[in-house]
């Protein structure tokens, strides 16, 4: 990159933020935009459940970096609430969507992906029903806090024992909610060994957590008298006020599939060593990647 370039940077949370406070490293020439679909252009994710637990009481504690600090220390333009929706190659331009305005285009030198993954929302019945939550964003954190404290929730049902689920589970049992974890595979945290994760499990039972293993969410239903319903393929039905997905996420590569870049068999983007994709201009980082090997 030369230093007359202009980087433009779609995503910001840990891979483009960080991304562009290197760039500014490399070139105090360079011109570099960040381009946010979210309110918030960098914020702890691995905070959101202790938010939620009122282990982190203040919202705003959990801020890495402001679009104003980025802007006062680094010369980087911080564009929040707009969306890039389609990448010309060809000219080396994309459109942007404003929360509020009209669409409008953007000319780059160098483009760097950054635009996450998202969380897996299979297609089961009643999965859209309110009190059905994901947890990715501050305004995830902070409407399930309002869900438990307008609702005045007592239960809740986690659907996933991965490293959020369990997280959302010991946050939430924390504030006094009776917790069940139903886990498709037969421990917790199934990247870890058997005898790794056993230690969990009894501390999750030790925190009066119900564990349910070997079984997996089929539906989700309005309960009589408020409430949901969560029922397994074991055929247990179980009494929730909130329920948390929590089972995986999936590289958001929609925008670089429409653009003809190629994806790895994850649906990821392609990149190699060097993080570039199959356009030698543009380069992808963070969850929405695939290695090439």
């Amino acid at each position: 990159m030369e230093n007359s370039k202009r980087i433009l940077i779609v995503g910001g949370v840990a891979g483009g933020a960080s991304c562009a406070a290197r760039a500014r490293r490399f070139s105090e020439a360079a011109e570099i935009i960040i381009f946010e679909r979210g309110p918030y252009v960098s914020f702890a994710n691995c905070g959101l459940p202790y938010y939620v637990g009122n282990v982190i009481l203040k919202e705003e504690s959990l801020f890495v970096a402001t679009a104003e600090l980025f802007r006062d220390r680094f010369n980087i333009d911080v564009r929040t609430e707009q969306e890039v929706t389609a990448i010309d190659r060809d000219r080396q331009e994309f459109e942007v969507k404003p929360g509020n305005g009209e669409t409008y285009r953007e000319r780059y030198d160098a483009l760097v992906l950054s635009p996450g993954a998202a969380p897996i929302r299979p297609p089961l019945p009643g999965i859209d029903l309110p009190g059905v939550f994901t947890v990715r964003t501050v305004p995830d954190s902070r409407n399930i806090r309002e869900w438990i404290s307008e609702c005045k929730a007592k239960s809740a049902v986690v659907v996933g024992a991965g490293f959020i689920g369990l997280e959302m589970a010991e946050n939430l049992a924390a504030r006094g909610l009776a917790v069940t974890v139903v886990e498709m595979m037969n421990q917790v945290l199934p990247p870890l060994d058997p005898e790794m994760a056993e230690p969990l499990h009894k501390r999750l039972l030790e925190k009066e957590v119900t564990v349910r293993l070997s079984d997996a969410v089929s539906a989700f239903e309005q309960a009589v008298g408020g409430g949901l319903v969560v029922s397994t393929q074991s055929g247990a039905r179980l009494r929730a006020d909130i329920v948390i997905l929590s089972i995986g996420v999936r590289p958001e590569a929609a925008l670089a599939r429409a653009a003809g870049l190629n994806l790895g068999s994850k649906g990821g983007i392609r990149v190699d060593d060097a993080m570039r994709t199959s356009d030698p201009h543009i380069w992808a980082v963070g969850d929405a990647c695939s290695p090439s090997a």
